[in-house]
């Protein structure tokens, strides 16, 4: 939901990515560079947009809206920006006037937009309204089906069995999903932490948090998220897994990472990698057999693992 990415599809409605689209030879732009046509204009402004320099990109749009007022595409661009910028309100009223056309083959995209941005800033029954609409117009069962998953989330803000910030907390959770795939994990983590004060009882925002945290080196505040995490789902066992990882290489605290992988298997059986690490920290405990032994488990739920045949393989040359 939300922010113009570079795998995303182009604004531009050409039907490819991003970044092999409108991001593709831009003009320099350092001072020596003119942008003349109005074309290069819309894609330097995309450009900004892709850099989320919101304010830039907006003021960018709205030069080329002065030669082009009634553009569909720069009118939902200006959306965009305002969405990523988090002034949904502005976000939605730029959503309303790019929908002038109803011939144009973006409307159910915008439509879907118009109602992110609306159910964001709390307004339930206008965005449910949007939703509605979009789905009469999306052809794709995938895309019908995401909608209807919105509309019963919407649902349930207005029975009251959900907060009218939850919708706010889900969108923000997916993008710092597109923040991760950026490698951003600083805009991550920020935009989490906002994410986690609207929703302290979502436990899925905890446990990427601490993920965020993880790539940024900030080891005692990821284990704090992943504890959250377990405080709030006992069976979250990718959790129980990284926080193991931490200890086992970050902390060098063998006994604490077995107690963690112990309860991520407790969870599931069969997870192959917390078997294997397992015997990583039996390993470097000392303790040679347990750890073999961790490693043929491994073998037992994934014959060919590479990593637990060659670690046998050592441990047992080591000490023949």
């Amino acid at each position: 939901m939300g922010t113009l990415q570079p795998n995303d599809p182009c604004l531009c409605g050409s039907g490819k990515k991003f970044k092999n689209c409108c991001l593709l030879n831009l003009p320099a732009n350092d001072g020596d560079t003119q942008i003349h046509s109005l074309q290069e204009k819309i894609a330097h402004a995309y450009k900004l947009m892709s850099e989320q320099k919101w304010d830039e990109a907006i003021n960018e749009f709205k030069h080329c809206l002065d030669e082009a007022p009634d553009s569909t595409e720069i009118l939902q661009a200006i959306g965009g920006c305002y969405d990523g910028s988090e002034d949904y309100l502005r976000a939605s009223e730029y959503y309303e006037k790019a929908l002038t056309d109803s011939n144009d083959p973006r409307r159910p995209h915008i439509l879907y937009q118009l109602g992110v941005s609306r159910a964001c800033a709390g307004r339930i029954q206008k965005a449910r309204e949007a939703f509605d609409t979009s789905l009469d117009l999306f052809e794709k069962p995938q895309e019908k089906d995401a909608i209807k998953k919105i509309l019963a989330e919407l649902a349930a803000i207005e029975s009251g069995k959900k907060t009218p910030q939850s919708f706010l907390a889900q969108a923000q959770l997916q993008r710092a999903f597109s923040d991760f795939e950026a490698e951003d994990y600083e805009q991550a983590a920020v935009r989490l932490e906002k994410v986690s004060r609207l929703d302290p009882e979502n436990s899925a925002v905890f446990y990427n948090l601490g993920v965020a945290y993880a790539f940024l080196n900030r080891e005692d505040a990821a284990l704090a998220c992943f504890e959250r995490t377990v405080e709030l789902d006992e069976e979250y066992v990718t959790a129980y897994y990284n926080m193991g990882q931490i200890y086992l290489i970050r902390k060098r605290d063998f006994s604490r990472a077995l107690n963690c992988f112990d309860k991520a298997i407790a969870f599931r059986q069969n997870y192959i990698g917390a078997h294997h690490q397992k015997g990583l920290a039996y390993e470097l405990l000392g303790d040679a057999d347990k750890a073999i032994q961790c490693w043929r488990k491994t073998l037992e739920f994934d014959p060919n693992n590479k990593q637990a045949l060659e670690n046998i393989d050592r441990v047992q040359n080591k000490h023949s």
